[in-house]
């Protein structure tokens, strides 16, 4: 059976460092950005964040043509993978 991807805005895979910060309490965490898009992105971190916390993503830019994500979003899905992390699904709210 053929899935086919009903997004409205193309993904793009990407292997970047990322920060989150969680709003509500300042913690920062560390992770690997999978993809992004105009309206979201996945990121893998070590430890698990509920649904719907807001946080600030920063994805710093190897390219000087190209600026760094600073975007506040909301959790939307959080999911444990096999190698004991999870992978964060994040919507973008915000362009900082």
């Amino acid at each position: 059976m053929l899935h086919e991807d009903k997004r409205r805005f193309m993904r793009m895979m990407v292997n970047a460092q990322a920060k989150i910060t969680l709003l509500e309490t300042g913690l920062s965490i560390e992770g690997t950005c999978n993809d992004l898009s105009a309206t979201g992105l996945s990121i893998e971190i070590e430890e698990p964040v509920d649904m719907d916390t807001t946080v600030e993503v920063y994805i710093d830019s190897n390219s000087a043509t190209t600026p760094p994500l600073n975007a506040h979003a909301k959790v939307v899905r959080c999911s444990q993978e096999q190698d004991e992390s999870y992978l964060l699904g994040l919507e973008i709210t915000k362009f900082n």
